[in-house]
């Protein structure tokens, strides 16, 4: 347990990868730290908002399921993004909604048939220290989080604020389809009209060596016009590269902060989220949008998130 306050779940299968998550360390890329935070920071605040919490508050981060853990204390907990057919005592829950575990109980995820990334938002969010600014684990430097690593069966889980009875309540996530959409990158001209068919034309396919810090995808090669020498540069999650390989990598919450490819493209903000959720050998289009387009997205992202916290704010 890592603080004072008293442990209400205990980690009893933590599955392939479950990590403590926020919205990460946006002032983290000036001190050279990738921002990190969770993968789909769209759930993470869906589950927040559905304890009360801020939308910041770190939550449980459960990759590909196969997740169990035992209740301690009685206590409301909300589960957003992927669907794992969760099961508490062997009742199947449904999906981006807010619950009550009782001393004793246990909850178990299986593996989501669609999906990648489960959150499990407890009151006040996960009580781990903040350093840097932030309660997240980032993997790759072993830093925050808990000890900067993924949780192990018997870990012992504490929340920052004492339960409150939440009413029952389930939201009705938005769509993730098949369609991601970017604003043209610095490097996109050089791309050639060809070469700008080819990336808005096909169904890339995302590899099986993708993780947190990007999407690597499967698809025709790409080729600049003319071959670039790229100084270092800026990067950040959603940032489209062009390696040498021609097959291009998506930035995810986890990436450096910098790198030396071409870059072709950027993914809207709006639709970050859904990057998180794309696993292995899924496939999606990439559509270009304007500047204008990428601004309205994500108005109306944030108008629908304002919607939701007053429609839950009228059921408490």
């Amino acid at each position: 347990m890592k603080s004072g306050h008293t442990a209400i779940l205990q980690i009893e299968k933590p599955g392939l990868q479950t990590s403590v998550q926020d919205l990460g360390r946006p002032q983290g890329a000036s001190w050279g730290l990738p921002i990190g935070g969770a993968a789909d920071g769209f759930a993470i605040q869906v589950a927040n908002l559905l304890l009360g919490n801020s939308l910041d508050a770190a939550a449980l981060e459960i990759t590909l399921g196969g997740f169990r853990a035992q209740f301690l204390h009685t206590t409301s907990f909300a589960l957003a993004g992927a669907d794992c057919q969760a099961r508490l005592d062997g009742q199947i829950l449904l999906p981006n909604a807010v619950y009550r575990g009782v001393k004793g109980q246990t909850l178990q995820l299986a593996a989501p048939a669609q999906g990648v990334r489960t959150y499990l938002a407890l009151p006040g969010g996960i009580d781990v220290p903040v350093l840097w600014g932030s309660r997240s684990t980032l993997l790759s430097a072993q830093l925050g989080g808990w000890d900067g690593r993924v949780l192990h069966k018997g870990d012992l889980i504490a929340a920052r604020r004492r339960d409150k009875l939440r009413p029952a309540c389930a939201v009705a996530m938005p769509e993730r389809g098949q369609i991601v959409r970017f604003i043209a990158g610095p490097q996109w001209q050089e791309l050639g009209l060809e070469g700008q068919k080819n990336f808005t034309a096909q169904n890339w396919k995302v590899d099986a060596k993708s993780n947190r810090m990007g999407l690597r995808l499967n698809g025709n090669q790409l080729s600049m016009e003319i071959p670039i020498e790229m100084a270092s540069h800026a990067v950040m999650a959603g940032t489209v590269q062009l390696p040498a390989n021609g097959l291009p990598i998506i930035l995810l919450s986890d990436a450096q902060v910098t790198g030396g490819y071409p870059v072709i493209a950027q993914i809207i903000q709006a639709d970050l989220w859904r990057l998180g959720q794309l696993r292995p050998g899924e496939s999606f289009f990439l559509l270009p949008v304007e500047q204008a387009e990428a601004l309205s997205a994500l108005a109306r992202q944030q108008a629908w998130f304002k919607r939701l916290a007053s429609a839950i704010a009228t059921c408490t």
